[in-house]
Formats: C-alpha cells, structure tokens, sequence
C-alpha cells in the first residue's frame, strides 16, 4: 500500500522540522561548514578547495577563510598542486585527523543520549529508512526539486540567494 498525500506531507514535515532542529543546536555549538571542510580533507583529501566546496556544497570564497582558519589551528595543511602550481591542495595533519575522530565520538555520544530510551529495533529501523531515503533522494530527489521550482517563472523568487 502507498502512502497518501497527507501523510507524505507529515513526513516531508516532520524531516524538515528533525533538520532544522539539527541545525540549530549544531550552528550554536559549531560550524557545519568548517567541520565538512576537515571531513573532506581527512576522508579523501588531498583537494583542491573547490573540490572542497563541491563536496561541503559551499562557495569556493568561503571555503578559502574555513581553510585559513583550519591550518592556524594546525588540523590542515596546504601543499603546491603538482598538476597546477597556481593551486594548492589541502590535506589534514595527524592532529586534524584525531581531532575529526574526537568530533565525531563526541556527536555519537550526544545522539546517544537523545535516543537512550529507544530500543536497539526502533534505531535499526529508523536507520534503515533513512539510508533508504537518502538512496532514493539521491536518486530522484534533486531532479525533481528542479522540476518543481521551473513550474512557474518568478516562482518562489523571495527564496533564493
């Protein structure tokens, strides 16, 4: 059985209510961007900052200040790009390394504590629609978002950047 308009809705609402409150205690505490920028340089760097931002789905400019401040901090390090001597690549030390590991133990043990009550089914349940749904909306999902915002010209104008 499919589901119905309604409760398509409740979940499309319900996932934005769960990311916007992810994004909220996380903006407070961090910066979702400078910590993708180490995520990427630890799991598959050396990159080249716009590669970066590809991955982090950022501007290049704003990737360059995350950068700067992730190699004052000693978790990265800049190297000459040997395909391009006007580039760099951005690559991250031992110290960015743990301290990526130490982050994400961290946020294991926050989420931990936010399910502590659920039972080991209910969380590999839950964990295995959500990969479910991130296959699907990788998929279809930004193909379609397209369709919608192209349905109309001016439509939903006050939303972008």
């Amino acid at each position: 059985m499919e589901a119905n308009i309604t409760e398509v809705a409740r979940l499309a609402r319900t996932v934005t209510r769960f990311a916007e409150a992810m994004r909220q205690g996380t903006s407070r505490a961090f910066d979702p961007v400078r910590v993708g920028v180490l995520q990427a340089a630890v799991e598959s760097g050396p990159l080249r900052a716009g590669d970066i931002a590809e991955r982090v789905d950022a501007l290049p400019s704003s990737i360059t200040r995350h950068v700067q401040a992730l190699a004052e901090s000693e978790l990265v390090k800049t190297l000459p790009d040997p395909n391009d001597r006007r580039a760099v690549l951005i690559e991250a030390t031992e110290a960015g390394r743990a301290e990526l590991a130490q982050f994400i133990e961290t946020g294991d043990q926050v989420f931990a504590a936010v399910i502590a009550d659920w039972s080991e089914r209910d969380i590999v349940t839950l964990t295995e629609l959500l990969d479910r749904m991130i296959e699907n909306w990788s998929a279809v999902g930004a193909t379609q978002q397209q369709k919608a915002h192209k349905r109309g010209p001016g439509r939903f104008g006050w939303s972008r950047i």
